[in-house]
């Protein structure tokens, strides 16, 4: 899957810079890339005959019956904080910029256009309004695409591509390979129909602050050009964020997406991208290539679900949220899609939060 391409990167010990957060630059091999994109592919034909999130939450679903059932036959006794009846792809939360980004977005895998214009349109059906179609998931097309056979306003669907300009090294060749991808982006989209995305996002920093600003530059002359609302970053750690912002004139990331979960959460990462006015957004928010959600998280979240009425793997979503981030999830089920988004009708209370706490 694209989280196990993600991970990879992450995985490797150069790529941490400064702090515990994700270093970039790291030249990934041919010969190791074809080998995850095998192995993707390999997982996915598993997972199409049992559970799916790229195989991350094998078993995540079997408390959820039962979790509804004690929910129903406890209700007089839990405080549950319900919110009103969900708007159409959930909670919003408002960037830097103003725009209005759903919490929970659909990020799209490793797979061929058909799968991919398919699970769009799922999850459209079922309400989500965020999209991630990622350069890496090579199947930006087969999003457009399932957009369009939607019959959804474009104006009611929030898109975010990415680009992947990590290798060129120095202000000038930096500019010139993200020009590139910016440009392959806006031409994947236009196959269904999508002439501008509402963010591009900034895959992997450049190996030096010089090269990250000539990134940046080719960012803000796509914002100048109306072909973006907005600008994102992902995998930044504090040190190359500030390189951006010593620009006073730059405009600023509205998003940073980064690997967080319950089960893996880098000293600080919240409070030193909310005081740069930047919203983290959740990749792999249930474990996937960065390790899993603990056994003795899952129990406490299941636990915890019991008396919502929801599966430890929506606990731990909503635990996200309540932490003042957003997620981009997975998956190829229906019924996973469903429960995903479901996430929006409770609150973790404060003696939650704080049991929770306990394995954070």
């Amino acid at each position: 899957s694209l989280e196990a391409v993600r991970g990879l990167r992450s995985s490797v010990p150069m790529l941490r810079r400064h702090s515990a957060w994700m270093r970039a630059g790291v030249l990934v091999s041919a010969l190791v890339l074809c080998k995850v994109w095998y192995n993707a592919a390999f997982a996915a034909e598993l997972c199409e005959t049992g559970n799916a999130h790229g195989c991350e939450d094998r078993g995540r679903r079997h408390v959820l019956q039962s979790s509804v059932v004690s929910a129903l036959s406890g209700a007089s006794t839990a405080q549950l904080a319900v919110a009103p009846a969900m708007a159409v792809g959930g909670d919003v939360a408002v960037l830097n910029n103003g725009m209005k980004f759903p919490k929970a977005s659909f990020g799209l895998q490793i797979y061929n256009d058909d799968t991919a214009q398919q699970l769009t349109e799922m999850a459209l059906s079922l309400g989500y309004r965020n999209f991630f179609s990622s350069v890496l998931a090579g199947n930006q097309p087969g999003f457009a695409k399932g957009w369009k056979a939607s019959g959804i306003p474009r104006e009611e669907v929030f898109v975010c591509g990415s680009v992947v300009s990590n290798r060129a090294r120095g202000f000038k060749a930096a500019y010139r390979a993200t020009k590139r991808g910016c440009d392959a982006n806006l031409a994947a989209f236009l196959t269904g129909g999508i002439t501008y995305v509402d963010m591009m996002m900034l895959d992997y920093p450049g190996p030096d602050c010089d090269s990250i600003k000539g990134q940046w530059e080719a960012f803000e002359e796509m914002l100048a050009a109306g072909q973006t609302k907005s600008l994102a970053v992902s995998n930044f750690s504090p040190e190359q964020l500030d390189c951006l912002l010593s620009n006073t004139t730059a405009t600023p990331p509205a998003v940073n997406q980064l690997p967080f979960s319950i089960s893996y959460v880098e000293p600080n990462v919240l409070e030193e991208n909310k005081k740069r006015g930047i919203l983290v957004q959740a990749w792999a928010p249930l474990g996937g290539s960065t390790g899993g959600i603990s056994k003795r998280a899952q129990q406490l979240c299941g636990d915890i679900g019991k008396k919502y009425g929801k599966s430890w793997a929506q606990v731990a979503l909503r635990w996200i949220v309540d932490q003042g981030a957003t997620f981009s999830t997975q998956t190829r089920s229906k019924k996973h899609f469903q429960e995903d988004i479901d996430i929006f009708d409770f609150k973790l209370s404060a003696e939650d939060l704080a049991t929770l706490e306990k394995v954070a």
